[in-house]
């Protein structure tokens, strides 16, 4: 068998020269085949499209070749990811949570602390007294937007919500 790297390089090869492959769908039996048997496959063109519903937030990307052939994918936007297209070749995703955090600052010691916050979840708590010590208390989500701290002493601080 011949060692390939032995050969010298053609540099500017034609339609008519001929290359071997393997066929996969004969044994893998090795066969010639020309360049030009192969020009569907190197001119193959591809057109890149899509589109976006915005009442159901879902978006199509398809992929369209010279023959006809397409494929898609599917974007679908959920809670807090809207899809939307500005310009017919664009699709932006876009969070509208990006960073959906509050702090809350309680100035006047007290064992309960009742935020809200109208971030529209159910955030982690955390909280630091006016010296940054970790302080834990006892959290009560009364809905999306609203929560009560509850305390075993009275202090001020803060509580970061994300």
């Amino acid at each position: 068998m011949a060692v390939i790297y032995s050969y010298p390089l053609k540099t500017l090869p034609n339609g008519e020269d001929r290359m071997i492959v393997s066929d996969m769908a004969d044994g893998k039996r090795t066969k010639q085949v020309k360049l030009t048997d192969l020009k569907t496959l190197v001119n193959t063109t591809y057109t890149l499209t899509s589109t976006v519903d915005a009442i159901n937030n879902i978006a199509d990307i398809d992929l369209t070749d010279s023959d006809g052939a397409k494929t898609t994918v599917k974007l679908k936007g959920g809670t807090g990811i809207t899809l939307t297209q500005p310009a017919s070749n664009e699709i932006t995703i876009a969070s509208l949570n990006d960073d959906a955090n509050f702090v809350f600052i309680q100035g006047i010691p007290s064992a309960t602390w009742n935020i809200t916050h109208s971030l529209g979840k159910f955030p982690s708590v955390s909280v630091v007294d006016t010296a940054n010590q970790l302080m834990y208390g006892d959290t009560e989500y009364i809905n999306e937007n609203s929560l009560t701290i509850t305390f075993s002493a009275p202090f001020s601080g803060k509580a970061y919500l994300n």
